[in-house]
């Protein structure tokens, strides 16, 4: 099971955060455009930072799983 799935993005409630990878190529074209660009280098948000594909939300310090 993919524990990111479940979990819900802290802005909107409503979407759910998703890692770079799981993301469509034109959803990371709107990622990489997003003003986290300016504070992080592009590797470190593809590996470490999550986003809301329904406001954009972008979790900089990443997820936290419950065990």
């Amino acid at each position: 099971m993919d524990t990111q799935s479940s979990v819900k993005c802290p802005r909107c409630g409503e979407g759910r955060l998703c890692h770079w990878h799981d993301l469509s190529e034109e959803e990371r074209i709107i990622a990489r455009r997003l003003p986290g660009t300016a504070s992080y280098s592009a590797s470190e948000r593809e590996s470490m930072h999550c986003w809301c594909r329904r406001c954009w939300y972008e979790e900089t310090h990443g997820l936290t799983h419950d065990a």
